[in-house]
């Protein structure tokens, strides 16, 4: 531009910007010299006399800060990106004047390799302050919500001020973590910050480009309207909205969207997005369990299950839940308790498994005192414990033959004698059983009463295996990862598509039991906020080389234990746990069924 043209408008307004915001711009020449680029600032001939001259302007030992951080503009320089050094504050003291504060950056402009040196005396206590309330602040969110409010206060005034210094305040926001939105008054997005970008799974480069907020942020109708009303309200009588989201990614969100005005326009408001799904899924984990919906799944077989549970909650007669060791069969005489009339009263469950005679009758009907060598004072049983309500028994196919004996007349005659005792008691308690075994063959066998079958198997329902049901996987997983956040304090919102498929491909031979442990150990070692296929266990990330048919075939219980036994070539361990069950359990199946333990 020629000496005697007058500077245009926009020239104007950045010197006007440079000189307000107190900023020297020098351009590297070569060495320590530098180039000044506009006018500049009374406050740099105080650093550097001689740049009065017109000439080279050489960072020396009278700035060893600066002097320093030229090592950190030189790597700035050397990228193509958009990289930008800072130095952070330093002070200088003129000789007979008060200390001066300053900040510089370090970036490249196409070819020109610029250095930024910023005057902020005013700034630097504020600025500090700020700053060290915003580490704060982030480290105790949860504790200090009234700091939180603060330091969102003052970042909306510092917007005042820095708007034109774009980078630096998306620093600041990045710093703090918040999800951040300016919307101008025709209700486009003109500000999205890194944080926002990750949480609505929206692409962070290139910008919102006008962008409206009804496009970025999917509402449900009712919850867009109230936003929108919102937006209308006066500073003083705005509340947090609270709305759901579905990204693009088909993440579902449960957001607070707070609303501040741009301190520059009251027409412009500044967005602040607090994600609140951890808090939802948690409620709706608490609502799920006080309305016994323990069980999980949509598959056909599962809602058979449920209409079943409907069903028998409306009667009083005993049920045999079958099914597979980890299917969920605590779970469904749970459900029945709760849907039952009996809900008020007591739930017992009590494991018949792996208890000698003795113990097992004294656990159930009680004993008086003396009845048996350590009996040193009367004790009630379960069944006495569970007046009015339910009592479970696991494992119903282990109990002894004489405690059958026992139990049957129980059932008949709704009355138990205490051990040592001649004298019956009168008992209301609705009986469930369950059982991985197939009791018509034990009844084969004789190591089970036939009429103590029929006694129990009133109504029967047969849980299906994890592998009849793989549609139901990826609901599980979903809340089985909702209940490690709630546990483990891990912020994990889903699966990869690796890892899901990996799931979906396993045979689960210990069903959901095993399934909910294998997501429990791969929270442990993710290290993001998506589960990896290498965080599973090894069984896992080695194929679909076992498929259930070939590991464990559907014949009857000795067949089962044969095939996994040749499946593992002779090892117990590992067929145990093609099994599903521990080692102890399957060397006591193993001695039951009359096959070699070694």
């Amino acid at each position: 531009m020629a000496s005697n043209t007058r500077p245009s408008a926009p020239d104007l307004l950045c010197t006007d910007l440079l000189q307000r915001f107190q900023f020297a711009i020098l351009e590297h020449v070569t060495g320590a010299d530098f180039r000044i680029i506009g006018h500049p600032p009374a406050w740099l001939f105080t650093l550097y006399p001689d740049a009065r001259n017109n000439l080279p302007l050489s960072i020396d030992a009278r700035t060893p800060v600066l002097q320093n951080f030229l090592a950190d503009a030189a790597d700035a320089w050397q990228t193509d990106g958009d990289d930008i050094a800072h130095s952070g504050f330093w002070s200088e003291q003129p000789e007979a004047e008060e200390p001066r504060h300053f900040h510089a950056m370090a970036l490249r402009h196409g070819p020109s390799r610029l250095l930024l040196i910023q005057h902020s005396t005013a700034a630097y206590d504020q600025q500090a302050t700020l700053l060290q309330r915003a580490r704060d602040q982030v480290l105790r969110q949860h504790e200090h919500n009234r700091g939180h409010q603060r330091a969102q206060h003052e970042l909306t005034t510092k917007l005042v001020d820095m708007e034109r210094s774009r980078d630096d305040v998306a620093v600041i926001l990045q710093q703090l973590g918040l999800a951040t939105l300016l919307i101008d008054q025709e209700g486009q997005v003109r500000f999205l910050s890194a944080s926002a970008a990750r949480l609505l799974d929206t692409p962070a480069t290139g910008g919102p480009n006008g962008l409206l907020w009804e496009t970025l942020l999917p509402l449900t109708k009712p919850d867009r309207l109230a936003l929108q009303s919102m937006l209308q309200q006066p500073a003083s009588r705005r509340e947090r909205v609270q709305c759901h989201v579905e990204t693009q990614a088909g993440r579902h969100l449960w957001l607070e969207i707070e609303l501040q005005d741009d301190p520059r326009d009251t027409g412009t408001k500044i967005m602040f997005l607090h994600d609140m799904t951890d808090v939802h899924h948690l409620r709706r984990l608490l609502e799920l369990k006080a309305h016994y919906h323990d069980l999980v799944g949509k598959s056909r077989g599962m809602t058979q299950i449920y209409e079943q549970i409907q069903d028998l909650a409306r009667v009083d007669s005993t049920v045999l839940i079958e099914g597979e060791t980890g299917t969920g069969k605590e779970l469904v005489a749970r459900a029945l308790h709760q849907a039952s009339a009996r809900h008020k009263g007591p739930f017992i469950a009590a494991n018949c498994a792996g208890l000698t005679d003795s113990l097992l009758g004294s656990q159930l009907f009680g004993h008086k005192k003396g009845a048996f060598t350590g009996a040193i004072d009367d004790q009630q049983g379960l069944f006495e414990a569970a007046q009015g309500g339910v009592l479970f028994l696991d494992e119903i196919g282990d109990i002894p033959h004489n405690v059958q004996t026992n139990l049957l007349r129980v059932l008949q005659e709704k009355e138990v004698t205490r051990l040592g005792e001649t004298r019956p008691r009168k008992v209301n308690v609705r009986v469930l059983t369950a059982t991985h075994h197939n009791l018509s063959q034990d009844v084969a066998k004789g190591t089970f009463r036939a009429d103590l079958l029929y006694r129990i198997r009133v109504s029967r329902i047969q849980l299906p295996p994890l592998r009849d049901r793989k549609e139901d996987i990826p609901l599980l997983v979903a809340s089985f990862l909702t209940e490690g956040r709630a546990s483990m304090g891990k912020i994990i919102h889903r699966a990869s598509p690796a890892a899901m498929a990996a799931l979906m491909e396993y045979h689960w031979p210990g069903n959901v039991r095993e399934l909910k442990s294998t997501i429990e150990c791969a929270m442990i070692h993710c290290k993001g906020d998506t589960l990896e296929a290498t965080d599973l266990p090894p069984e896992l990330r080695q194929g679909p080389t076992d498929s259930p048919c070939e590991v464990v075939p559907h014949g009857d219980e000795r067949s089962r234990f044969v095939a996994a036994l040749g499946q593992a070539r002779g090892n117990r361990t590992k067929a145990a746990r093609l099994l599903g069950m521990s080692r102890a359990t399957f060397y006591r199946r193993l001695s039951e069924l009359d096959l070699p333990t070694r």
